[in-house]
């Protein structure tokens, strides 16, 4: 298994998970980031797996050192592949995915690869990867998707095949704290996850609910920009920023409210633990994710993305509706039967497992473009 980091995000808990879970089948597992040894994993690990890392000191401004950087890391990967001769490789997120991909070239083994948000919206990562991307995705045994949207977005660009299957739902605790007049946000706190349009949407509610409050779960490069929004809003006696937890299904079985207010997603992992948790959610229909865990008005609300007047009178409506939070958030807990973490382990396991040399009609069938 090949990530990025471990440290906190969505997409590394589920790494994490995942391992934990064919560990304990007695698989054998190596996890293998391209971070440091200094980035502590933030997700609990079994000591049976096995721990390596791929980080190299590669320099920076320059091409040729940007070019050097890209192939040592290949040929560090390759190194580690060929030392433990696994049946299968998996990777997670683009630039891990391409370089796994390449590492693997030539090696008997199943290269399986899983985009972890909508490829077409991810601007994160340049034109060079994104045309290596386009390139060399046909080359793996295997392309996942967290969503349709996504992987009809990969079909088209990078001519390949891909199934879906979405994030699972870990277990979780029931829920036996009473709620209170709290709402959350939890995710990473980055432009693209809209805590800015939030705050905006908070501030024009609370006048009439004096008594709520609202808590930031997550750390990251906005911080600073969002502690200085709470300011300017005149929200510092009812914004709290708790950073990062591990306990954050304890904060949703205390909220009364959760809000999501991303401009994309990959999968809102957040959003599917918080409904989970039956608490009643917002959340913004961005692309992609949100719409196919929640349909409106059903077991969540959603509302357009970006429209801070449409937030504030969905939370309104929510915060003075106890009736309604309470029938949102029961029907938001059929996603822990719908999205079972064991039955999506299965549909994991069969695309990634080779088949016995002697079972060729089925293996055929695994490589026809997926129905989804």
């Amino acid at each position: 298994m090949v990530t990025g980091g471990m440290d906190c995000g969505g997409a590394q808990r589920v790494m994490a998970d995942m391992a934990n879970y064919w560990v304990e089948r007695g698989w054998q597992v190596t996890l293998a980031t391209w971070s440091s040894p200094d980035v502590q994993d933030f997700y609990p690990l079994s000591p049976k797996i096995s721990r390596a890392w791929l980080h190299i000191d590669s320099g920076r401004g320059s091409v040729i050192a940007g070019l050097r950087g890209f192939v040592v890391r290949i040929m560090k990967l390759r190194r580690l592949l060929r030392r433990v001769k696994p049946d299968v490789v998996l990777s997670f997120i683009d630039v891990s995915n391409i370089l796994t991909i390449f590492a693997a070239l030539g090696l008997r083994m199943r290269v399986v690869v899983s985009e972890r948000t909508h490829p077409g919206l991810n601007d994160t990562v340049g034109r060079p990867w994104k045309l290596l991307r386009q390139l060399c995705y046909a080359r793996a045994d295997q392309v996942v998707a967290q969503t349709q949207d996504a992987a009809a977005w990969i079909e088209q660009h990078c001519r390949t095949a891909v199934v879906v299957i979405p994030n699972s739902l870990r277990a979780l605790p029931a829920v036996v704290s009473q709620r209170e007049p709290l709402i959350i946000a939890v995710g990473r706190l980055s432009k693209e996850k809209g805590l800015d349009v939030l705050l905006e949407a908070f501030a024009r509610a609370r006048p009439r609910f004096p008594e709520w409050r609202l808590c930031i779960i997550g750390d990251g490069p906005e911080r600073r920009a969002l502690v200085e929004q709470v300011g300017k809003l005149d929200l510092r006696d009812r914004v709290e920023f708790a950073g990062q937890v591990r306990d954050v299904e304890y904060w949703m079985a205390r909220a009364a409210l959760m809000v999501h207010a991303s401009r994309r997603e990959g999968f809102p992992n957040a959003v599917l633990e918080g409904m989970g948790m039956g608490v009643a959610v917002i959340c913004a229909d961005c692309r992609s994710g949100p719409a196919e865990l929640i349909t409106d008005g059903v077991n969540g609300r959603l509302v357009p993305v970006d429209d801070v007047a449409a937030l504030a009178l969905a939370i309104s409506q929510l915060m003075a509706d106890a009736q309604l939070r309470e029938r949102l958030g029961a029907e938001a807990t059929k996603v822990r039967q719908l999205y079972a973490h064991t039955a999506l382990m299965k549909k994991w396991e069969t695309w990634i497992v080779p088949l016995p040399a002697h079972e060729p009609n089925k293996a055929a069938t695994r490589t026809n473009p997926v129905s989804r």
